[in-house]
């Protein structure tokens, strides 16, 4: 009994022990499952979940966006950055293409200078390359600890241009290596040496619509067999990636008129509260209401009727309650129902468009603790170059001298009214003007030059409450029990179609990557492409979970599988059936044109025969058009073929079937063989956007990211 006493006194310890059992095991399992299922793999290289991650943070930094963690579009684009990086990285190291310390620095000071140094330190009053520019700059950046930010990404910035210059080498390298054979171009430009005079007897296919064919499974089987990589490339392009077509029934809710009685009822207890609000109150009123609080903007930017209420208010006039799709026109966000605005004018001023200033940048290490310079010293800098400025020094050259940042000579270029942190000193100041604005957080001083002002125009500061219209939790849930109801009914993809069509319910359907980022028109549904590709779901198969977007609720099914390389004649057949149809109406066209041509020697004798128009066309050569049929190549090809006059055909063309009579021929002048051949090398430079397709599905990937994203 004592024994046992002592057991349930200390049996917390027991659980503990228990507990961190079954948590050491799960941690365990999932580090097991993480270790075997690695991000991604190229030819057996891992690629890190880690380094993908810090590649897309840098590429939003790069582009100053803002995070993109739910963008798959976006992340998508870094992933194929990165295969490319890894794939020519390959290609380039086998083949010994590397860049030089010394071609880097002649990127920006010897002579190939790189086009975007070009742009940025060309002097715009004397379109001349500003070498002395770029040379102070560099000799300022190799002077700062290698931790400070700017010497940071100048020599990621010189990398970049390494990375660039050495795939322009090896892009050169295959341009340089296309080739068309001298006979080739030689035979080429003899068949073009020549135009002809020619009368067209043509029947169209797609004036045979009548015409009867019978397309049996061995006809597409046959044609399947012979184009199966034609076909391949139709479905998945030169991506060559897995596809899953989903299709699913759509439930949205929509504001009930109960709804919108109270939104309105509502939105008049807030309007009737901001009468008698001023500045601060209202300012205050408006941020706890969805506020917007705008700078001098245009009415112009504002959504309808927005817009036209506050063309030429003024100063106090009140903004009543309207429903709007979105304040601002280009506002992403629109809402799906509108949105009610109200609010009051606070300010107007006459303002330009955009602004131009060039800035003398002097910062302390109250802005960054590289910045090897303290506030005093700082200080004194702004006081030697306000006064070097003042002696009549040009700003250009202060920039050069006092400035840490002399790009493009410390011009900003044009710039929109209210983007920049010193705007309203640009515009309260004449062009020419100097004035000095510290840097907030007493983190420094800019010294600014006005270099620029569009005409000015009538700008708005305007406050203004919002109320977005929305389905109450209600209609909401009404909605939801109905999209659940409707998912619960059906296990399989096709009878959830068939349901939906006799239920009248909305259908949909899209063709998806394992990168989709969401169903087509409903936004936030990446759980659902998720599924959609899990290895456990089958074809026809449906979700058991309901899928919200905004105010809508989707039920998903899969409903066919697309794997690369591994078409099926059913997934082909919608592809199919349209050109083996036209192949088999063009077999009997050209039964019927070569029974009309029996015994016959004219064409107006054939075109009779046959019921159709004589068309005549001149001039027809080589690799031209034949007249309104447009390119026939086959038929052009027969007619620069034959060398006397006479009747050729029939020709099973792309349009329709041909008999032609050649009348005369003529020669061509300025046909040259060197031309054709430079003409087609052209060709084959242009075909390099194929390069990266075609590299990359040389190598094995291993793509997890499913798993992760």
């Amino acid at each position: 009994m004592g024994i046992i006493g002592k057991i349930r006194k200390h049996s917390w310890i027991a659980v503990l022990i228990v507990g961190i059992a079954i948590v050491a095991f799960i941690i365990g399992d999932l580090q097991k499952n993480r270790k075997q299922d690695a991000f991604a793999k190229l030819d057996g290289e891992e690629i890190t979940y880690e380094y993908f991650n810090a590649r897309v943070l840098q590429r939003e930094e790069d582009y100053q966006m803002r995070s993109n963690s739910n963008n798959y579009a976006f992340k998508e684009a870094v992933w194929q950055e990165i295969v490319q990086e890894r794939i020519l990285g390959k290609e380039m190291n086998a083949l010994g293409i590397e860049v030089t310390d010394a071609e880097v620095s002649d990127m920006y000071v010897g002579r190939f200078i790189h086009p975007n140094l070009m742009q940025q330190f060309t002097n715009p009053q004397t379109g001349q390359y500003d070498r002395q520019g770029i040379g102070n700059y560099v000799r300022q950046i190799d002077e700062m600890p290698d931790t400070m930010m700017a010497k940071v990404q100048w020599l990621k910035y010189q990398e970049q241009l390494r990375s660039d210059r050495q795939r322009t080498k090896y892009i050169a390298m295959i341009q340089n290596g296309m080739y068309m054979p001298a006979k080739i171009a030689a035979k080429i430009a003899e068949m073009g040496s020549k135009q002809s005079d020619v009368r067209v007897a043509g029947m169209l296919y797609s004036q045979a619509g009548d015409m009867q064919v019978e397309l049996t499974d061995a006809d597409y089987q046959k044609y399947f067999d012979q184009h199966k990589k034609e076909l391949n490339r139709s479905v998945f392009g030169l991506d060559n990636r897995e596809q899953r077509e989903v299709a699913y029934a759509v439930f949205t809710a929509q504001p009930s008129q109960k709804d919108m009685m109270e939104i309105e009822q509502e939105v008049g207890e807030w309007w009737n509260e901001m009468q008698g609000l001023e500045e601060p109150a209202l300012i205050d009123f408006v941020n706890m209401h969805g506020g917007y609080d705008s700078m001098f903007v245009s009415s112009d930017i504002f959504a309808a009727p927005l817009d036209t209420v506050l063309k030429g208010s003024h100063a106090g006039s009140g903004i009543a309650p309207m429903i709007v799709p979105a304040v601002v026109k280009e506002d992403m966000r629109h809402h799906t129902y509108g949105m009610y605005v109200m609010g009051k004018v606070l300010k107007t001023e006459m303002r330009p468009d955009s602004v131009r200033a060039s800035v003398i940048f002097i910062p302390n290490n109250n802005y960054n603790a590289n910045v090897g310079r303290t506030p005093e010293d700082a200080d004194h800098l702004r006081d030697s170059a306000m006064a070097s400025i003042k002696a009549g020094m040009p700003f250009e050259q202060a920039v050069r001298q006092f400035s840490i940042d002399t790009t493009n000579g410390g011009d900003l270029e044009w710039r929109p009214d209210g983007t920049l942190i010193f705007g309203d000193e640009i515009v309260h100041h004449n062009v020419g003007d100097v004035f000095e604005k510290e840097i907030p957080g007493k983190a420094g001083h800019y010294i600014v030059k006005v270099t620029g002002k569009t005409g000015a125009s009538m700008k708005y500061r305007v406050a203004l409450a919002q109320k977005v219209i929305t389905p109450s939790n209600d209609t909401e849930k009404d909605i939801r029990d109905r999209a659940n109801q409707f998912a619960s009914q059906y296990s399989t993809c096709q009878a959830m179609i068939d349901g939906a069509q006799s239920e009248n319910i909305q259908m949909r359907s899209a063709l998806l990557i394992s990168m989709s980022d969401s169903l087509t028109g409903y936004p936030n549904t990446r759980d659902a492409v998720r599924w959609a590709f899990n290895e456990k779901t089958i074809q026809g198969a449906v979700s058991g979970e309901v899928y919200n977007s905004d105010y809508s609720y989707i039920v998903v099914g899969l409903r066919e599988v697309y794997e690369p390389n591994k078409l099926t004649l059913d997934q082909a057949r919608p592809l199919i059936e349209n050109r083996l149809r036209i192949e088999k109406i063009g077999e009997k066209l050209v039964a019927k044109a070569k029974e009309a041509m029996n015994g016959k020697n004219d064409i107006n004798d054939i075109a009779t025969a046959l019921n159709v128009t004589v068309d005549t066309i001149s001039g027809v050569t080589f690799g031209g058009y034949l007249g309104r049929n447009g390119m026939e190549p086959k038929a052009t090809s027969a007619i620069a073929a034959k060398k006397d006059t006479g009747i050729i055909g029939p020709i099973q063309g792309a349009s329709g079937v041909y008999v032609i009579s050649v009348d005369n021929n003529s020669a061509v002048e300025n046909v040259n063989a060197d031309n054709i051949r430079m003409r087609y090398e052209n060709v084959g430079v242009n075909g390099l956007n194929y390069l990266i397709p075609v590299l990359q599905n040389r190598v094995k990937i291993v793509d997890n990211r499913l798993m992760y994203l």
